[in-house]
């Protein structure tokens, strides 16, 4: 049995000094070019350090990216209200999601499932019209290889990735005209999860976070779409995540997150800010030149990045179809000012959207990075990592510059919270939120800009509950928004934002 586990810990660590340099697989589309890893970094492995070697390009020809990496964070209690979580930042302290499914007999996996799911299938929508037009022809590797079923007799789900059943026998088979289910132009596709025990010791251990871990399996498509003529969706990527929860376990007070290290062209004078009724956080440039001709640097007229959280995890049920007005028509202040499925006759349909954000720097006692598993929770929550609130003004640190309260959950939020829903309802001090007068970065000192630097921010959604055995589905959107020659506009930014936000309605919500 020693040997036995001596010979798993020779393997894994094999496989992680080859992972971490894994090429993953490109989009590229449209007018982005990024990479996507099957290890729960989007947009950037662990250990990769040259230019070129990860984030966000936009123009994908260029070599100034806008994010340098983006990560789904998790968390929420258990039966016995333990905390369970898993994150990943950097990678700096370890890992805390691995490739592959999990068995739904036991919520566990091994070196071997990890090894064969360690791979993003790349798929576009002209290899799946031409394996249409010509079944008995060429098929791509990844469409050979797509992922559709797991081993059963080994305790996997039995389906996997989406695909289109021809032949209808419930069986992927290509060559029998059967195709990968992707959305948009081209799609990227991995699974992972946060519960592989490569040791074999019967103890996970998360450790970029030292979070227990959920049990959860996900299922990750990054896609867009070639839209040349279109130059709001030819700037965009959208992702949807499937996340099963595979343990035994039913979690409440559940939490996801979108992190994000922003790097709008050069790292060290960026701003960000987020927009309450259309649910996006974002990142902009503090000055019209952005650094000072850098090879990152984008120059005059950088962009800004939109994240958009378009459909978060559902409610938990109440037997209700949650209303967004109230008898008079005039809008309820809570979930509904930005979550999906309100109002429209449909009981228990209610997707949250994003309802709490906060930024923090890379060093700071405070608002700085998370280091332990409630502190990634605290964040998620819409606190600072030790728990504290965030007050509104300023750097929303109590007792700093600029700092006016009351508590909030959305920093920065400028005029997109006029029901003053992060501060439950109750108007802002400091004259914030009238007269034209609104709180951003730009404003935050006094009414005087902040200090710019290299921003970081997290976007969450919740609270929710998550039985065993269920599924939720998360969707997010990237929108690189440029301003045609004239600073940072929210008036704009909110412009790409909505037209984003009703296609995605229109075109991908039921897909």
């Amino acid at each position: 049995m020693k040997k036995f586990t001596l010979l798993i810990a020779a393997l894994m660590m094999a496989f992680e000094m080859t992972a971490q340099w894994h090429p993953g697989a490109e989009i590229n589309i449209n007018n982005v070019k990024t990479t996507l890893y099957g290890t729960g970094n989007f947009f950037r492995m662990r250990g990769q350090t040259e230019v070129n070697d990860y984030g966000y390009y936009v123009p994908s020809t260029g070599t100034a990216y806008t994010i340098f990496q983006n990560t789904l964070w998790i968390g929420g209690l258990d039966e016995n209200d333990s905390l369970h979580v898993a994150a990943v930042r950097f990678n700096q302290l370890g890992e805390d999601f691995w490739s592959g499914p999990l068995r739904v007999t036991n919520a566990s996996t091994d070196i071997f499932t990890v090894m064969d799911y360690h791979h993003v299938w790349k798929v576009s929508r002209s290899d799946i019209e031409a394996l249409i037009a010509n079944p008995g022809g060429d098929i791509t590797e990844d469409i050979l290889t797509w992922p559709a079923h797991g081993n059963v007799d080994d305790g996997f789900a039995e389906n996997l990735a989406p695909f289109v059943d021809v032949d209808g026998d419930g069986v992927y088979n290509p060559r029998n005209g059967d195709y990968p289910d992707i959305l948009g132009d081209m799609a990227l596709y991995c699974i992972y999860n946060d519960n592989y025990d490569y040791y074999n010791s019967g103890h996970v251990v998360h450790g970029e976070t030292g979070g227990a871990p959920l049990g959860i399996e996900i299922h990750c498509m990054l896609y867009g779409f070639n839209a040349p003529d279109d130059e709001i969706l030819n700037n965009t990527l959208f992702m949807r995540q499937w996340i099963y929860n595979r343990s035994a376990n039913d979690y409440h007070d559940m939490y996801i997150g979108s992190w994000t290290d922003y790097d709008i062209g050069y790292s060290r004078d960026d701003y960000n800010g987020c927009n309450v009724k259309n649910g996006y956080y974002y990142g902009y440039n503090g000055s019209v030149i952005d650094g000072s001709g850098q090879p990152e640097a984008y120059g005059p007229n950088p962009p800004a990045q939109l994240i958009m959280i378009l459909g978060g995890p559902t409610m938990t049920p109440d037997g209700l179809d949650n209303p967004k007005y109230d008898a008079a028509g005039h809008q309820i202040v809570d979930e509904s000012i930005n979550g999906l499925g309100f109002g429209d006759g449909i009981i228990d349909n209610e997707r949250l959207g994003m309802t709490s954000f906060v930024y923090h720097d890379n060093h700071n006692a405070i608002n700085g990075d998370p280091e332990y598993a409630q502190d990634y929770y605290n964040m998620m929550q819409g606190l600072w990592r030790h728990g504290e609130p965030i007050m509104y003004g300023g750097d929303g640190v109590d007792g700093h510059p600029g700092v006016v309260g009351p508590e909030c959950k959305f920093m920065f939020p400028y005029d997109s919270d006029p029901y003053n829903w992060g501060t439950g309802g109750v108007m802002p001090n400091g004259g914030y939120n009238q007269n034209n007068f609104y709180w951003s970065e730009q404003t935050g000192n006094n009414g005087m800009p902040n200090t710019v630097g290299d921003r970081r921010g997290m976007a969450s959604s919740g609270p929710f509950t998550f039985e065993s055995g269920t599924v939720q589905v998360f969707d997010r959107a990237y929108v690189t928004c440029w301003f045609n020659g004239y600073p940072f506009s929210t008036d704009e930014a909110d412009r790409w934002a909505t037209y984003i936000k009703e296609y995605f309605m229109n075109n991908l919500y039921n897909e």
